[in-house]
């Protein structure tokens, strides 16, 4: 240090306090409050992103699981057996009818021992059944929100044998097993229900109650640490079912096929696409939060120790160096610094309110509060850190004076600036010199201007696509109004005869087998009745018995597109190629994902589908007609409203992150270009002054000013909007094909022909300010500042 030591840089603090507590401490206080956000959202953002994760893990998820039919009990007792088999939980299996407005089926499962280490969902409301209680039951958040039951609703549930389960496509009247009534004391959350996993569980003393009334088991597993467990399990199972059948076929083997589900083995790729998307928006919603809290900051500290540079220079005549002119300042903002700290380390503890967003809040294990105290400190502290540092920097930027430099016109620029002086000198402010003193290039600008303005249209393009995706229900395979589960051929015979049926068709699903061995759910489609509205990503739709098209996701997965063929394994031996015509969006009736199946003709679906397939009619009701016809046909059929399948539910509640962070991005660039545009008025007033000098007129003063604004501007929209788009592309592409949907952008022309010239004509409105400054300035103060 220089001749002053620690006690002047003491008095000079003290000095520094007196006079400028407020400011510091106001800014200490926005500041802590930007930090706390910004720091709170990586915490959203982590709860976000290992929601899922942590569900897994909360759960005890499985390995594998099974179904298998109640008429074949020695399979069932040798899956424990089966080579990687680590434990086992074996429930017993219902199928029963629901009591209530419409006709309903759900599956009904129960252990007949208590299990703590396989399969224990997370209950979000009330509790798990009792297990003295037989007339307990939990239900799956999905049929507790679908049917309107919650805890304590008292259900009637009339069950089915066996033999009526075999008689699903031909009807079986009413249910001839036993009826009970049980209470609903619990909802329960898991990764995915369905399949082997029932919707309804019930306690041991259920199973045992109804245990000669089941129609199949539910096999859990747990695999031993060991390398191909699952592969070694799925075809060791394979290979006793096949022995099984030779002994002992089950009369409902078309519906309880022998597959091997493996719950764990990956996360469904539309949830990974709807956490990336939510985790990736939140950070950059930190990233602009954050560099616009430091900008704010360090212009505002730039100004409060600008304010007082004349002191500095009196400091530095006394002896004292940069150096310790800075620590004074810094040790004079000590206390706002502890306090922007405990003001962002409380808004970090606040943010463990906040729930994960979007889908993935339907994970979250443990809802409710979850502090992370590690972020609370580290961030509480960091945020302190970074306001010392900027007060440092901004403070030793202050106090290094130095004389400005004036942008002067080359000697050859005179003609042009004799015929173009605006054109000419706006270009060259607007490009040359520094923001600020020892600054970055002014050109950076409008390089960042233009990056904001790519994310505010990517953005924006981004919300429109999903938009349009949850406003449009074909484009998600849900054309029809209403579905008919197990469509018999009188039924649908009346349909086409309503006049209230606008359009109809019968489709047919099942599990085809590709060359290599690979399953896959194929279905077919045969329209009655009008046109059932269909989205294709491409092509057209298969009419010849050769021709087949892919869903988005199963193109996607195979690596295929229109035009190449694809292998797949006939019935009765050998196999057939088919000539890919389309990709067409269809909504599995069979528990499979949006787009991941094929589509062929009907009469190539017998060749190809082993089995009898489940049947389904899709009804597109007359306009106005569709609640009186669903009313009517719910008293005797199974039939399901249209309904949003949970991937394009995890899109749809990203509908609002688009918005908000284009309208942050927005707000945040249109403040950097607000001030960029001013400071730059303010940086050039030597030039302007140079120019009134020179005889320039006020018009071309302001036309300079303009066009100095429209050069920084205009490059950043010409860059910004196509870059914006070719993101925004990229990134729907992305989560389309995850989510098995067109992959099309929605392009929002209108609002871009909008905002563009409204974001010009803005830059052109702020380049008045400095011009009127200009004109009440006189050429000799301008001149003379510095």
């Amino acid at each position: 240090m220089g001749g002053g030591g620690f006690g002047a840089v003491r008095a000079v603090a003290r000095a520094e306090l007196r006079t400028g507590w407020r400011a510091l401490l106001l800014m200490a206080l926005v500041f802590g409050l930007v930090g706390g956000i910004a720091t709170g959202a990586i915490a959203l953002a982590e709860r976000t992103a290992t929601a899922y994760p942590r569900l897994v893990e909360a759960v005890a998820l499985d390995d594998a699981r099974v179904l298998v039919a109640a008429d074949q009990p020695q399979l069932a007792a040798a899956v424990p057996s089966l080579p990687g088999v680590a434990e086992v939980r074996t429930d017993q299996a219902w199928i029963a009818q629901i009591d209530g407005p419409a006709l309903r089926f759900v599956s009904i499962g129960a252990p007949t021992t208590q299990h703590d280490d396989l399969v224990r969902p997370v209950v979000v409301a009330g509790r798990m059944p009792a297990r003295e209680a037989p007339d307990e039951v939990l239900l799956s958040e999905s049929i507790a929100a679908d049917s309107g039951l919650g805890v304590g609703s008292r259900i009637t549930l009339r069950m089915l044998t066996l033999q009526q389960v075999s008689m699903f496509d031909v009807g079986f009247g009413p249910p001839a097993g036993p009826t009970t009534q049980v209470t609903v004391v619990g909802i329960g959350r898991m990764p995915t229900w369905g399949g082997a996993l029932a919707a309804v569980q019930a306690g041991p003393a259920f199973a045992a109650k109804f245990l000669p009334d089941i129609v199949g088991y539910a096999i859990y597993a747990r695999f031993a640490p060991e390398p191909d467990a699952a592969q070694r399990f799925g075809a060791a199972f394979a290979r006793t079912a096949a022995v099984v059948d030779q002994i002992s076929p089950s009369v409902v083997a078309q519906y309880v096929p022998h597959s091997v589900e493996l719950p764990g083995a990956a996360v469904d790729p539309a949830v990974r696409a709807a956490e990336q998307v939510l985790v990736g928006g939140l950070v950059v919603f930190v990233i602009v939060l954050g560099l616009g809290g430091l900008q704010v900051l360090g212009q505002s500290l730039l100004r409060h120790h600008s304010a007082r540079r004349a002191t500095q220079r009196v400091e530095s005549a006394l002896g004292m160096d940069v150096v310790e002119r800075t620590a004074a300042r810094v040790l004079a903002a000590a206390g706002a610094g502890v306090v922007a700290g405990i003001v962002g380390g409380a808004v970090i503890l606040a943010a463990g309110w906040l729930e994960p967003l979007g889908s993935q809040a339907r994970f979250e294990p443990a809802p409710g509060f979850r502090p992370q105290w590690e972020l609370v400190i580290i961030g509480g502290l960091g945020i302190g850190v970074v306001f010392l540092m900027t007060v440092a920097v901004t403070a030793a930027v202050a106090g290094r004076a130095q004389q400005p430099t004036v942008t002067r016109p080359r000697p050859g620029g005179t003609r042009l600036l004799r015929r173009w002086p605006a054109a000419l000198l706006g270009t060259r402010l607007a490009l040359h010199g520094r923001v600020g003193r020892r600054g970055l290039p002014a050109g950076t600008t409008a390089v960042a201007a233009s990056l904001a303005i790519a994310g505010v249209v990517a953005a924006v393009a981004l919300g429109a696509s999903l938009e349009r995706l949850v406003d449009t229900p074909a484009r998600y395979g849900q054309g029809a109004d209403m579905t008919i589960v197990d469509a018999r051929e009188a039924d649908v015979g009346r349909l086409v005869a309503d006049p209230r049926v606008a359009a109809l068709d019968v489709g047919a699903s099942g599990t085809a087998t590709l060359a290599d061995g690979t399953p896959i759910e194929t279905t077919s489609r045969e329209v009655r009745k009008g046109s059932l509205p269909v989205a294709l990503a491409g092509g057209r739709l298969p009419v010849g018995h050769d021709e087949v098209a892919v869903g988005p996701r199963a193109a996607s997965t195979l690596g295929v597109n229109v035009g190449d063929t694809l292998d797949i394994r006939r019935v009765h031996g050998g196999t057939s190629t088919l000539r890919i015509v389309g990709v067409a969006v269809l909504t599995s009736q069979n528990n499979g994902a949006v787009g991941d199946g094929l589509l062929v003709a009907p009469t190539v679906m017998r060749e190809l589908v082993p089995g009898q397939p489940l049947f389904d009619a899709a009804v597109v009701a007359a306009p106005g007609a569709a609640d009186a016809l669903y009313a009517e046909l719910a008293q005797n059929l199974e039939v399901f409203p249209r309904q949003v399948p949970d991937a394009v539910r995890n899109l749809g509640d990203l509908v609002t992150l688009p918005e908000i962070l284009a309208l942050v991005l927005a707000v945040v660039a249109g403040a950097g270009m607000v001030h960029a545009l001013l400071t730059a008025g303010r940086r050039h007033a030597r030039e302007v002054a140079v120019l009134s000098v020179l005889g320039a007129t006020p018009g071309q003063v302001r036309s300079t000013l303009a066009v100095m604004a429209a050069a920084t501007v205009v490059p950043a929209l010409v860059v910004g909007v196509p870059l914006g788009l070719g993101a925004a592309r990229v990134l729907w592409w992305q989560l389309a094909t995850a989510t098995g949907v067109a992959g099309d952008l929605a392009v929002p022309w209108r609002l871009l022909l909008v905002v563009v010239p409204a974001v010009l004509a803005g830059a052109l409105l702020l380049s008045l300010a400095p011009a009127k400054r200009a004109a009440r300035t006189p050429p000799a103060v301008a001149l003379a500042g510095g």
